[in-house]
């Protein structure tokens, strides 16, 4: 875990006890390659989805409570479990060598073992959530699931095409990221019995702060440096994926001919991709797509506001702020 977490000590704290329950719970006897596994999450990963696991159980009067704590922690362990499952596998689809500044598990144990310990890990979330949260919320959690499923394979089949609409992208970055989000703040505040009204409120904010995430997060893949971003810049188009930067630089009709131009070359390796990224930077496509990015954070922050006041809803203000401005 990075020191993301700094200024909410009380937060961190918790954070901390969700990854020893994780990597407790990787350290099974039974899976070869739990050492790795337990790698990649302590290596600098921010701990989002299971801090908005805690923060929603926040607004419930009983999340004090030692029992309900320890049950909040071991749902939150099991999304973040959930999440490094999905990020093994997304490691596999797009050949991405890094992450988080180490090597991805199929690099060094091969594709097929690597789909396997990501299968592994839904097992193990799967598991944690029956033992620990209500059936309801394990059915929310299986749909999520088809969600990111069925993103992925929308998203696959149009690799390289790079005629990606904007409608098509939201709808994209909905199923994989910002479900997600909502999810941990929903199934966080429906385990820790916060009212139905404040638990829907909850999962449109983390709708709109997921949303809000992935469009930064395509934005600093086209202008962070490697060192930062811990993992290769300009990846996205590599991999053949078309995100809001580049689908607002083709909707430049003075850049257009010369992206697509560009982009027709295969493969797209690192000079190519450096010639269209400097493109896109050139054409305002980075601005427009903070532009959108704020649009969603600005509808997070009115659903934040309109909150029961309490720490929980100022760590989740504060957190929207900090994704917001991010530089990694």
């Amino acid at each position: 875990m990075t020191d993301f977490w700094k200024d909410t000590p009380s937060l961190e704290k918790l954070l901390a006890e969700v990854e020893a329950i994780i990597v407790d719970n990787l350290n099974d006897p039974g899976y070869p390659l739990a050492d790795q596994t337990s790698a990649l999450i302590v290596s600098g990963g921010k701990m989002l989805r299971p801090a908005m696991v805690l923060m929603a159980s926040g607004f419930s009067p009983t999340a004090r409570n030692s029992q309900t704590r320890r049950k909040i922690a071991h749902i939150a362990a099991a999304i973040e479990i959930l999440h490094t499952a999905t990020l093994i596998h997304d490691d596999i689809l797009d050949e991405a060598d890094v992450r988080r500044g180490i090597p991805s598990l199929h690099t060094k144990f091969g594709t097929a073992n690597a789909i396997l310990a990501g299968d592994w890990l839904f097992s193990r979330s799967f598991r944690l959530v029956a033992d620990y949260a209500q059936q309801k919320s394990a059915r929310v959690l299986a749909r999520f699931v088809e969600s990111v499923c069925s993103a992925e394979i929308r998203q696959d089949l149009g690799k390289f095409s790079f005629s990606t609409t904007r409608r098509e992208y939201l709808r994209t970055i909905a199923g994989k990221t910002a479900a997600l989000f909502s999810l941990a703040l929903h199934v966080g505040a429906a385990e820790a019995k916060v009212s139905p009204i404040v638990t829907q409120r909850l999962r449109r904010a983390g709708y709109d702060i997921g949303m809000a995430f992935q469009i930064i997060d395509d934005i600093l893949d086209c202008e962070s440096d490697d060192l930062t971003m811990k993992k290769p810049t300009g990846n996205d188009l590599k991999e053949g994926l078309c995100t809001l930067p580049l689908i607002y630089a083709l909707e430049d009709k003075s850049k257009a001919d010369e992206l697509k131009t560009l982009l027709a070359a295969r493969p797209i390796g690192d000079e190519q991709a450096g010639k269209i990224l400097k493109t896109v930077n050139a054409c305002g496509a980075l601005e427009k797509a903070r532009t959108a990015a704020r649009q969603f954070t600005t509808r997070a922050r009115k659903e934040i506001a309109a909150l029961p006041p309490c720490l929980a809803r100022d760590e989740l203000a504060t957190l929207t702020e900090k994704l917001l401005t991010r530089t990694y």
